[in-house]
C-alpha cells in the first residue's frame, strides 16, 4: 500500500491537517487566555464591589449606632458581612469609633492590610486595589479597599482580600470546553477537507485513465473540461497534445503512403529496365537510354533517402556542419545561376536583385541547399510565364537577408503555420506532389546555422520566403 505522503491526495490531506492543527491550537490558546483574562477581570471587579458593599453596610450601621458610643458589630452582623464576601475571601476594617474585630482577634493581617490603605486614593477614586502577601501563609493575594464614611466624612476603610490563585478559577472549566470545542472543530474540518480533496482530485484520476488510453494508441481519447481552473488548464493542454499527436499520425500516415509511392515508382522503373536488360529484350541502340533511366531513378531514390536522413539527424541534433568563411556574393550567385536553365525552359521571368554581401561564417553547402530548396519550391508553384524574384542584401547589424518571391497561387493564412511541418505537401498547379520534406529541412538547417526561415503569403498574390543568416561572430546553434 502506498504511504499517504507519497500521493497527492495524502499530501494535501496532511498539509490540511497540519494547517488545521495549528489553527486549532492557536484558537485554543487564544480562547483559553481570553477566558482567563476575562474571568480574572470579572473577579477583580467583584472584589471591589464587595469592598464597597461592606464599607456601605458598616457606614450605615455606624451611623445608626453612633449614639451608643461606637460601632460594636454583633455576631449576626459579622456573619452578614462574611456572607457578602463569600467563601475564600477575607475582610477587615478600621477607623474612628470602629472596633476592627470581625476576624475574632486583631492579627498581622488586619494591621498590615489596613496599613497599606491610601486614603488620598480613596477620596479621589472611591476604591483602591493593591497586592498583598498574607503573613501567616506567605500566599500572594490582592486586596480591594473602600472608604467607610460617617457624618464627618471618611473615617476608615474596609479591606477585602483574596488569594491570587483563586482569581478566575472558573476559567479552568471554560478552558476545558474551549479545548474540546477546538478538537471537535478540527475533526469536522479534517473530514470535510478529505471529502473535498477526494472530489477535487477526481479529474486527475480521469486524466490518468485518459493518458493510459492514449499510451495504448487510442488517439480519440479526450478529457472533459468543467472542473477547477488549474485542472481544466491541464486537461485542455492534454487534449491539445492528443490532437497534435493525432495530426502527426495523420501526416505520418499520409507521408508513408506518398513515400511508398515515390519509392515504388523509381524502384519499379529500375526493376523493369534491369529485367529487360537481363532478358536481352532491349535493343543494342536503346541500352544507353535504359542505363540513363536507371541512373536517374537511382538519383531520385538517393535524394529522397538523403532528405529523410537529414531530417532525422536534424531533429535528433546529430547533424554535422562544415563551418568556415564564405564569400556571400559568390554563394548567392552560384545558387541563383544553377536554376537559370530551368527558368528559360519554362519561360519564367527569373529576376535578381543582389546588393554587395559581407563575408559569412557558415556552411556553404547547406546554405546552397536551403536556397536551392526555396528556388525549386518557387518554380514548382509558379505557372509557366510567371515571375520568380531572388533578392539578397546585408542585414543591419551583420549577416545576410535573402528572399525568394514567386507569383504562384499563394498560401492561405490558416496554412502558413503548417508548411514547415515535415511531410506537409499539397498538389502543385501541374499536379505534382512532393515529399513535404524540403521546407521542413530548410528551416531546420537555417536554425542550425543560427538563422531562421520565414514566409509571407496571400491567396492569389504569391509567396515570399525570407532566409536570415547571422554575421561572422554568431555561434551556430548546432555544430555536431
Amino acid at each position: 500500500m502506498t504511504p499517504p505522503w507519497r500521493t497527492l491526495r495524502g499530501r494535501l490531506a496532511l498539509a490540511s491537517l497540519a494547517g488545521l492543527l495549528v489553527a486549532s491550537l492557536v484558537f485554543a490558546v487564544l480562547g483559553v487566555e481570553l477566558v482567563r483574562a476575562q474571568t480574572v477581570a470579572s473577579d477583580l471587579d467583584e472584589l471591589e464591589t464587595k469592598a464597597v458593599g461592606i464599607a456601605k453596610l458598616i457606614s450605615q450601621d455606624a451611623e445608626r449606632d453612633s449614639e451608643i458610643g461606637g460601632y460594636k458589630p454583633t455576631p449576626e452582623r459579622i456573619a452578614a458581612l462574611a456572607s457578602i464576601v463569600g467563601t475564600g475571601t477575607l475582610f477587615t476594617y478600621s477607623g474612628a469609633n470602629l472596633d476592627p474585630d470581625p476576624l475574632g482577634v486583631p492579627s498581622p493581617l488586619q494591621r498590615r492590610a489596613l496599613a497599606q490603605v491610601d486614603y488620598d486614593v480613596l477620596d479621589r477614586d472611591g476604591v483602591q486595589r493593591f497586592d498583598y502577601t498574607i503573613p501567616e501563609t506567605g500566599v500572594k493575594a490582592i486586596a480591594a479597599a473602600a472608604p467607610i464614611t460617617f457624618t464627618e466624612g471618611v473615617v476608615g476603610a474596609a479591606v477585602v482580600l483574596r488569594e491570587r490563585s483563586e482569581l478566575g478559577a472558573v476559567w479552568r472549566r471554560f478552558a476545558n470546553r474551549v479545548v474540546i470545542a477546538a478538537g471537535i472543530g478540527l475533526g469536522v474540518a479534517l473530514l470535510v477537507t478529505l471529502l473535498f480533496t477526494r472530489r477535487a482530485l477526481r479529474p486527475l484520476k480521469r486524466l490518468e485513465v485518459a493518458a493510459l488510453e492514449v499510451g495504448r494508441g487510442d488517439l480519440e481519447t479526450r478529457v472533459a473540461i468543467g472542473g477547477t481552473e488549474e485542472i481544466d488548464a491541464v486537461a485542455s493542454a492534454f487534449n491539445t497534445m492528443v490532437r497534435e499527436l493525432q495530426h502527426r499520425e495523420t501526416l505520418t500516415r499520409d507521408f508513408l503512403m506518398r513515400v511508398t509511392h515515390d519509392l515504388r515508382t523509381p524502384l519499379t522503373a529500375i526493376r523493369g529496365h534491369t529485367q529487360a536488360l537481363t532478358d536481352g529484350v532491349v535493343p543494342r541502340e536503346a541500352i544507353p537510354r535504359s542505363l540513363h533511366a536507371i541512373e536517374d531513378e537511382s538519383a531520385r531514390l538517393e535524394a529522397l533517402v538523403t532528405d529523410l536522413l537529414d531530417l532525422a539527424k536534424l531533429e535528433a541534433r546529430r547533424f554535422r556542419l562544415d563551418l568556415g568563411k564564405v564569400d556571400g556574393n559568390d554563394l548567392v550567385e552560384r545558387a541563383f545561376t544553377s536554376y537559370s536553365g530551368e527558368a528559360a525552359r519554362r519561360g519564367l521571368r527569373y529576376q535578381r536583385d543582389f546588393k554587395p554581401l559581407p563575408e559569412l561564417y557558415t556552411d556553404a553547402a547547406r546554405v546552397r541547399q536551403i536556397v536551392g530548396n526555396l528556388i525549386d519550391n518557387a518554380f514548382k508553384w509558379t505557372p509557366d510565364g510567371g515571375i520568380v524574384h531572388v533578392a539578397a542584401h546585408e542585414r543591419p547589424g551583420g549577416g545576410v537577408l535573402l528572399s525568394v518571391t514567386d507569383s504562384g497561387p499563394g498560401i492561405a493564412a490558416t496554412q502558413l503555420s503548417e508548411i514547415f511541418e515535415p511531410f506537409r505537401s499539397e498538389n502543385t498547379p501541374d499536379g505534382r506532389h512532393g515529399s513535404g520534406l524540403g521546407l521542413a529541412i530548410s528551416r531546420q538547417l537555417a536554425r542550425a546555422l543560427g538563422g531562421d526561415l520565414r514566409v509571407e503569403s496571400r491567396l492569389g498574390r504569391g509567396s515570399r520566403f525570407t532566409l536570415e543568416l547571422p554575421g561572422e561572430a554568431h555561434q551556430p546553434a548546432l555544430t555536431h
